[in-house]
């Protein structure tokens, strides 16, 4: 279709990182190929409901997760389409998303390569950031903090940053008073700005930097391949406030802390390993002593 943007208008509202936004357009155009390769469609204005769920069977071939990420960004251009007087009638407004089942548990760290992948940094950059990692920040979010963003220890002897997450929902996440001390020691003088920045010192970190500093450091640490990306700290902070603190509210904490949108989207944290169900059943008083 020839009036899809290409521009960042459709996202100026949205919040959306780069890396969203970038996967927003490439679904936006191999939308608008099929429409025009396989419906002969090329303007928006005429895409119909029919349309959409041709389309929608077009790529049954592929993951639910997948198919769901083609169609909400369709549903979300025709929505912002409609919104801003592009067309009259949204043709994607009763378009179904499949459900996207999975039954794979999350990856994550285990409290020691946690600590040790902390001990295995050397740089202050990268201990402040795998300390923010730790505390189950998206690497966006990560990428985003400012200097302003980190709150000094209350009485409770905690610090604090102020995260920004999808959809420039703010929520605040305690830390420790090591690292808070962590990451002011390397801030030091400097009173504004990105928080983490590259080694030079003259720009912000960029995402992609920060997956590929993770990856040697996880490396350097002896840790596994498959645990060598940063959102699984993400996980392992989820799984230790869930299984491991017995954080007061359970999940519905955990999730604030996360920045889900929902409980439901923090409930594959609840896996449990085979030593986990080993140890509820010695724990219970019916079995006790057989």
């Amino acid at each position: 279709m020839n009036n899809i943007p290409t521009t960042g208008k459709l996202f100026a509202t949205n919040q959306v990182s780069p890396d969203t936004e970038r996967c927003y357009k490439y679904q936006l155009r191999s939308f608008a190929e099929w429409m025009a390769d396989s419906r002969h469609v090329h303007d928006m204005e005429d895409v119909t409901t029919a349309d959409l769920l041709a389309y929608r069977q077009s790529i049954q071939h592929l993951a639910a997760s997948s198919q769901n990420r083609y169609l909400a960004a369709i549903k979300s251009f025709f929505a912002w389409a409609l919104d801003t007087g592009l067309i009259e009638k949204n043709p994607a407004a009763g378009l179904k998303l499949p459900k996207a089942v999975s039954n794979r548990a999350p990856v994550f760290l285990t409290l020691d390569e946690t600590r040790n992948l902390i001990a295995t940094a050397t740089l202050p950059r990268d201990i402040s950031l795998l300390w923010c990692l730790a505390y189950g920040l998206r690497i966006a979010e990560a990428q985003a903090l400012q200097i302003g963003d980190v709150a000094q220890p209350n009485g409770n002897g905690l610090g604090s940053l102020m995260v920004r997450g999808k959809g420039n929902k703010a929520r605040t996440v305690p830390i420790s008073s090591e690292a808070y001390e962590t990451i002011s020691a390397y801030v030091d003088d400097r009173t504004e700005g990105s928080l983490l920045l590259t080694l030079d010192g003259k720009r912000t970190i960029s995402t992609s930097a920060i997956q590929a500093r993770f990856k040697k450091l996880a490396i350097e640490a002896g840790i596994a391949p498959e645990k060598q990306h940063p959102h699984c700290m993400r996980h392992a902070f989820a799984t230790r406030m869930l299984f491991d603190t017995k954080t007061i509210g359970g999940i519905y904490t955990v999730s604030k802390l996360l920045g889900h949108s929902r409980v439901a989207v923090t409930e594959i944290y609840l896996h449990c390993s085979q030593t986990q169900l080993e140890q509820a059943m010695l724990a219970d008083p019916l079995g006790a002593g057989v």
